[in-house]
């Protein structure tokens, strides 16, 4: 998918109307539930997400390549070099992830212009079940653009109560906009399916912003 300035700017306007993310921890929207602040403990989680996935769908929300679910961004970025839009992107990453090792880490190769990202949030798709989305993000750049992968997604899920929570690859769960479901404790693949989506639109919004800030 490859998108100019017009396009992104579109598409942010879409995402507004579906859904809002909250990236810094202290700046929680009131209408959490309170439960959910106990992730304020993590004093250096790099953000927490509240992807409501209800108020939107969207044609292919779980899009996919060689049998795996698979993101992926390509966007141009005219009279830029490589190395310039390396150092935009690294710095956002670094601002952002692997502050702590349990909860998300980033990798770089300068040479290579390549940047390696893994890591987890919580989507709060409703007040009753709890939910971590993991994920690795791969960004590669180029002279006058860049492209971003998202892949390796697995949910960690707890349908509320006292269960123990369990760890499903999106596979299981999201294949074919969720009709391939196989995961019969998840009730909603399509709630999953569209979050999961918005969620991923999000941080792709976020790399566009490194670069273009």
């Amino acid at each position: 998918l490859c998108r100019n300035k017009t396009e992104r700017q579109e598409l942010r306007q879409m995402e507004a109307k579906f859904f809002w993310v909250k990236y810094k921890m202290y700046g929680l929207n009131k209408t959490l539930h309170m439960k959910r602040f106990f992730l304020l403990l993590f004093s250096i989680l790099p953000m927490i997400v509240a992807a409501q996935g209800h108020k939107g769908t969207v044609e292919s929300c779980a899009p996919t390549r060689e049998g795996k679910v698979l993101y992926s961004d390509k966007v141009e970025v005219k009279d830029s070099d490589r190395q310039e839009i390396f150092q935009a992107i690294h710095a956002w990453a670094k601002e952002n992830y692997g502050k702590d090792v349990f909860i998300s880490s980033v990798s770089a190769n300068k040479n290579k212009g390549t940047l390696f990202i893994g890591s987890k949030v919580e989507l709060l798709l409703n007040d009753s079940e709890k939910t971590i989305v993991k994920y690795k993000m791969r960004i590669n750049c180029q002279d006058n653009g860049y492209s971003v992968e998202v892949t390796d997604i697995s949910y960690q899920y707890s349908p509320g109560g006292e269960a123990k929570a369990k760890t499903y690859p999106a596979e299981d769960v999201i294949m074919g906009n969720g009709k391939g479901n196989t995961v019969t404790a998840i009730k909603d693949p399509v709630l999953f399916c569209n979050a999961t989506y918005f969620f991923v639109e999000s941080l792709f919004a976020d790399v566009y912003d490194a670069v273009e800030n």
